[in-house]
């Protein structure tokens, strides 16, 4: 019985394009699935990394593992990128991914001429999604496209720098309620021994409102698709079903299950042992401390005066049912 080309170890793959890594670290070989990019946008703790691991499973798209750092490369100088700066912001290093060869990434990455690729940062990420799916051992063959992530930071500095490099590339932001982000990042802080302070209580509640609250100024761009990580947990079926039709690929039940290169894992910024989608607690206030709830609530009062952070989120879910209705 044959094997999937999808389940073959990369060693056992047949070679579609390029026998020799050096050359194709040059943008004229790579291939052109690579061109096509989509990204996942959403605040830290919004669902951005269960939101990418359902996607992993579709053989029309290639899942990237981490997070591109758009939000760190937006701020270097164009021109200036280059091969070791970018490495030195990638976190694919920290993915661990038994069906990923580090040393395989690192052997590509270290083939490839620096100054064959200096200053061009679109040829970096579009070189980064190659070696990671040679890297694999389970990744898409032949993906229409490849699809990052990002969380955070500077929202139309990182919308911008993506469709500079990859016009009108799919746009997939995922919102939350800001309050119940800033209660999942208290409560993995709490997880991992880290008191934060009063100012840092103020910050974790002031960033995910200031994300969607930027977001909420790009709802109606044809190039974007917003969903709710309150549907995504409730109705999976159906906001798959929405993602996959705005990407342009099949509807699989594979998409119904996180899985990393394949693999069914518990998603990693997730609090239980669980490899199904789960719906935590309505409620922010829920796991946090008196102290931690008085602050956040203040902070959010005082914030949502200022337009840069103000966020009816009950009022964005309706024009989210409003926009997809039409």
């Amino acid at each position: 019985m044959s094997v999937p080309t999808r389940l073959r170890p990369f060693a056992q793959r047949p070679k579609t394009f390029c026998f020799e890594i050096d050359r194709c670290a040059m943008q004229d070989t790579l291939p052109t699935w690579t061109e096509r990019a989509a990204l996942v946008y959403g605040a830290r703790k919004a669902g951005t990394t269960l939101l990418l691991n359902l996607l992993d499973g579709s053989d029309a798209l290639m899942a990237f593992p981490s997070e591109v750092k758009l939000k760190s490369l937006h701020r270097v100088p164009a021109g200036t990128h280059s091969r070791d700066t970018y490495l030195a912001r990638s976190r694919v290093a920290e993915v661990d991914a038994r069906r990923l060869s580090q040393d395989r990434y690192k052997a590509l990455w270290a083939a490839v001429d620096p100054t064959a690729i200096a200053g061009k940062l679109c040829n970096l990420l579009r070189l980064d999604a190659w070696h990671v799916q040679q890297a694999a051992a389970r990744a898409p063959l032949t993906p229409q496209l490849w699809c990052a992530k990002e969380v955070g930071g500077d929202t139309d500095a990182i919308l911008d720098l993506w469709w500079r490099c990859f016009p009108d590339a799919p746009i997939l932001f995922i919102l939350r309620n800001p309050l119940m982000v800033t209660r999942a990042v208290l409560q993995d802080r709490r997880r991992k021994d880290r008191r934060l302070g009063i100012a840092d209580i103020v910050r974790e509640t002031a960033d995910p409102m200031r994300v969607v609250a930027a977001q909420s100024r790009h709802l109606g761009d044809p190039r974007l698709l917003a969903i709710a990580y309150e549907d995504m947990v409730t109705d999976t079926p159906a906001t798959m079903g929405r993602i996959a039709a705005f990407f342009g690929i099949p509807f699989d039940e594979i998409l119904l299950r996180p899985t990393l290169f394949g693999e069914p894992i518990v998603v990693r910024t997730s609090s239980r042992s669980t490899t199904e989608v789960f719906q935590s607690s309505d409620d922010w206030r829920d796991g946090l401390t008196g102290r931690e709830r008085f602050w956040v609530r203040v902070t959010a009062m005082l914030l949502g005066f200022l337009p840069r952070y103000s966020v009816d989120y009950a009022g964005l879910r309706r024009r989210l049912s409003q926009i997809d209705q039409r």
